[in-house]
């Protein structure tokens, strides 16, 4: 080969040489490489690439209310009633144990008071054909007699005489009826408003 041509092709063989030493070092330097994926844990990615947490909310539907009227005393006879907002369906249980737990402390402030044994317990109830016969334990409603268990007995008959398809309560005292007093003396059978009607709310 003539000088001249070995001369232009030292050039080319000079480049290729690096090209070579350059390839070898980025392998050396370079990332390793796994042979196969691999799933890297949340903690070491980056912040930019860690998936945002989720918040989730409370999709609960509210449980719906009812309005119920109480009978408290106030002075000698049943004032106004009480508003009682009870979970639905408001039952007479749940409106008459609501009774039995006295008024609040603003309408305690306002004046109004129970005679209703604190220690009342209903063991069960029936309303048929607008009679509802409410079942106490005994021990409760006897601890008051006279004027105190007239006025107690009218709290109950007020209170749920206001619970739609009653118009008369049948008091019962472990199953057995018992004679409770009214405006037209002792009655063992169902009574009503009108039997109560002196200790009545005032007003129409």
């Amino acid at each position: 080969m003539p000088t001249s041509a070995r001369r232009s092709a030292l050039p080319g063989r000079r480049t290729m040489l690096g090209v070579v030493g350059l390839l070898a070092v980025a392998a050396a330097c370079g990332v390793p490489q796994d042979p196969a994926p691999r799933i890297l844990d949340a903690s070491v990615l980056p912040e930019e690439l860690a998936e945002p947490a989720t918040t989730t909310t409370s999709t609960e539907a509210p449980v719906p209310r009812q309005a119920v009227s109480l009978y408290f005393v106030d002075g000698e006879g049943l004032g106004a009633p009480a508003e009682r907002d009870l979970a639905t369906p408001a039952g007479p249980v749940a409106a008459l144990e609501a009774l039995i737990a006295g008024p609040t402390e603003a309408e305690a402030s306002g004046g109004l008071t129970s005679v209703i044994p604190a220690e009342t317990v209903i063991l069960s109830s029936e309303l048929t054909n607008g009679v509802l016969r409410v079942d106490l334990a005994a021990g409760a409603l006897e601890q008051i007699e006279g004027e105190l268990q007239r006025l107690a007995v009218a709290q109950l008959v007020f209170t749920a005489t206001e619970l739609a398809g009653v118009d008369w309560l049948w008091v019962l005292i472990e199953g057995q009826p018992r004679a409770l007093p009214t405006d037209e003396g002792d009655v063992e059978a169902p009574v009503g408003r009108v039997h109560y009607a002196s200790l009545g709310p005032a007003g129409p």
